[in-house]
């Protein structure tokens, strides 16, 4: 073996995890746009915005919550625009700044695609991983996250673990 490869089961672990990621994600892509019409992108957004004081968030907050470049967030936040499904407000407080919100039409299609989320999770995950062992995938996701020299999505990563009743944080919901 070059010292540079990684050994085999080391490999696989990171092939394993990488896909599964996709496999999950693609299932859920596909129930979504044959149900709603709408992306995992899409839900993402519009799930973030519905947990959001008052329903709406910075653009760049909501970029970071999703782990996004600026640029991504941006083009794909004019898609959903021009869909109807949110709409840019500039900030009354700082000019330059942007909030994102829900339109009629995004809060109607949040209501159609949580059903079909909540039928996916449960069916491809939660269904497949007996308790003890859903717990561990949550807690060894959250130590990778932690992991991670990436500052983005940090609030939502201690959300995350306090929603999987691992962490306690200030203003999080906690176990459910």
């Amino acid at each position: 073996m070059n010292p540079a490869e990684l050994p085999r089961a080391e490999s696989a672990l990171w092939r394993a995890l990488t896909l599964m990621g996709r496999r999950l994600v693609a299932g859920l892509e596909q129930r979504l746009q044959a149900a709603v019409g709408v992306s995992v992108p899409d839900l993402d957004i519009l799930m973030a915005l519905d947990e959001a004081p008052e329903g709406r968030l910075r653009a760049g907050s909501l970029g970071e919550m999703l782990g996004w470049e600026k640029s991504r967030i941006s083009h794909h936040v004019a898609r959903m625009e021009a869909r109807g499904l949110v709409r840019r407000v500039t900030c009354a407080e700082d000019l330059r700044g942007t909030w994102v919100e829900t339109d009629e039409a995004g809060r109607e299609a949040l209501i159609r695609a949580l059903p079909v989320f909540a039928a996916h999770v449960k069916e491809a995950l939660v269904d497949v991983l007996p308790g003890d062992e859903a717990a561990s995938v949550g807690k060894a996701a959250l130590r990778i996250l932690d992991a991670s020299p990436a500052t983005a999505c940090r609030v939502e990563i201690d959300r995350l673990g306090a929603d999987l009743g691992l962490r306690a944080v200030e203003g999080a919901a906690g176990p459910r």
